[in-house]
């Protein structure tokens, strides 16, 4: 997979839809700009399915958020309500990349200039204590301590109030 740095600070989800995709970056706004027309979620993910004929399942923590976005998907979309923890992760790690949605500050906590913002990240692969990931925010891929990753999915839950989200490409 090629990393793909997003190029405005909003594009991450769609950066990371692209490079499950095997997509470059040349769609990044239009899928962005297309989260606009529904959800800021589920409107790209219905796009990236469409115009990619790609299967994605998506895990939502959140139950009335999981009901809430049922109706708005495409027939590609396929929602699934789960807790979003480590355990899952590293199931779906096995076979595949994943998408992971996850306070940010965590892994940046030495950069005392970062903040607490939600953010996407493509996870690759678990290596011990460590999970190897490319952040589109550099376009790098870096290795995250698995307890920051497991702290940034707590504090976008229970801290920004986001419902944690993992998704899968087929």
């Amino acid at each position: 997979m090629k990393p793909i740095k997003q190029s405005t600070y909003e594009t991450c989800l769609a950066c990371c839809l692209l490079m499950l995709a095997g997509k470059g970056r040349r769609d990044e706004v239009e899928i962005w700009k297309h989260g606009w027309k529904f959800n800021y979620l589920i409107g790209q993910l219905n796009f990236v399915s469409s115009k990619y004929n790609k299967k994605i399942i998506v895990y939502i923590e959140i139950k009335d958020y999981f009901n809430w976005l049922q109706p708005q998907k495409s027939r590609g979309v396929k929602l699934v309500n789960s807790r979003i923890d480590w355990k899952l992760i590293a199931k779906l790690l096995k076979s595949q990349p994943v998408i992971i949605y996850a306070d940010g500050y965590y892994p940046f906590v030495p950069n005392s200039a970062y903040v607490h913002a939600p953010h996407f990240i493509v996870a690759l692969k678990a290596v011990g204590e460590f999970v190897e990931v490319v952040d589109t925010y550099d376009g790098k891929i870096k290795k995250w301590k698995i307890n920051d990753l497991k702290k940034g999915i707590t504090s976008l839950r229970n801290h920004l109030k986001y419902s944690p989200v993992l998704i899968t490409i087929d």
